[in-house]
């Protein structure tokens, strides 16, 4: 890949555009053949500056060409983890605050970078933080098909701002495709190729062990959000997608669904009912989360099966929760763990290793057995 050209390189050929432009502009007209290779000259020379993608919501976009590109940014906490796996030296911004303990497990390129603010759940950009950042591209990766809605949006941005805003879909049956089209764009194909096979690869084999396994043998799984583990996620709900995938029996399939951020309200009288075979809590790292130890040791959820067998296992949140929030590349990992201890036998893997790579491939990030046994927490099997 060619290395980047810097700003005052930049200038220097927009400077010899303009030129070239004004002097054929000037020709006499005497000869044709010179005016045609004069205006191919400007065409290449054009396309080595810029270049045009019809985005995911059916927009035209023009950008600068990717050997030019060094600060890009986001409206989502998703698209800021497609960008931070395939191209952290390139953001200029972070969508959130982390924690110490979530940093240590980013690229090294995401410490000290200031947070821009986002657009999802509600919340506003900082466009003129933006603007002072000298961001060129801001990536509007979506959760669900783009709708109308995402492309005035994005319009909307593009022209508060004059920084191009290009429409991509992050759906999780889109993954491949959203770093294909990154990758495109920033000039990584390679790495983004290597990413995009992984996650189909990954997806493919789960599919395949789900398949394998009975319907009648299907585990009963609740999901145990917020401080005291009373919100879930029925079926319905877009986080709970990777239960879906991973052939767990959500006990919570025909509850009704919240709008919004989800967490569904539940008792715990339902909860008893429920009796599920296994509970995946949250830690205390996000989200209001921590009543892992709380179902271990309260006796009001000591009759549950999950709980007499030993089966409720901590969800792992570091950097981004593994099975829902963010929505984006960070549910593979997920998968493959939630998969692995449902059904170890029709999805055999080393879980330790798994998670190793996938931490290297996806956050540039080298753990060792022990750094990763501690983010398994207790579902770790030995």
């Amino acid at each position: 890949m060619k290395k980047p050209m810097k700003g005052m390189a930049a200038c220097a050929l927009a400077g010899c555009l303009a030129l070239t432009a004004a002097l054929f502009g000037c020709s006499s007209g005497e000869s044709t053949a010179p005016q045609n290779d004069a205006s191919q000259n400007v065409e290449e020379a054009q396309e080595a500056v810029e270049q045009t993608v019809t985005d995911d919501a059916g927009r035209t976009v023009t950008l600068p060409a990717a050997d030019l590109l060094e600060k890009i940014y986001y409206t989502s906490p998703a698209g800021q983890i497609f960008c931070f796996t395939l191209a952290p030296e390139l953001c200029a911004g972070t969508t959130m605050d982390f924690t110490e303990q979530e940093l240590e497990n980013l690229p090294t390129d995401i410490v000290g970078l200031p947070n821009l603010g986002t657009l999802a759940g509600g919340k506003d950009l900082n466009p003129e933080a933006i603007m002072a950042e000298g961001i060129q591209v801001i990536f509007s990766v979506t959760t669900v098909e783009p709708t109308e809605k995402d492309a005035s949006d994005a319009d909307g941005l593009q022209s508060q701002t004059g920084i191009p805003v290009v429409v991509i879909d992050g759906t999780f049956d889109k993954t491949a495709h959203c770093y294909e089209v990154l990758g495109e764009i920033l000039g990584k194909q390679d790495e983004a190729a290597e990413m995009a096979e992984y996650c189909t690869k990954v997806a493919a084999d789960v599919a395949a062990a789900v398949a394998s396994v009975p319907e009648d043998e299907r585990v009963s799984v609740y999901y145990a959000e917020g401080p005291e583990g009373l919100q879930t996620e029925p079926t319905s709900s877009s986080h709970a997608l990777v239960f879906e995938l991973a052939g767990a029996k959500n006990v919570a399939q025909d509850l009704e669904a919240e709008g919004g951020k989800g967490k569904s309200p539940v008792s715990l009288e339902q909860v008893l009912a429920w009796n599920p075979e296994v509970i995946i809590a949250w830690d205390s790292q996000r989200f209001e989360g921590g009543a892992d130890d709380l179902i271990r040791t309260d006796s009001n959820w000591s009759t549950i099966k999950a709980v007499q067998d030993g089966r409720v296992y901590t969800m792992c949140q570091t950097p981004f929760s593994w099975l829902d929030r963010p929505p984006a590349v960070n549910r593979f990992i997920g998968l493959q763990w939630l998969t692995n201890l449902l059904y170890p036998e029709a999805y055999d893997i080393d879980i330790v290793e798994e998670t190793k790579n996938f931490y290297q491939m996806f956050y540039h990030r080298d753990l060792t057995d022990e750094q990763v046994k501690d983010l398994l927490g207790n579902s770790y099997q030995g």
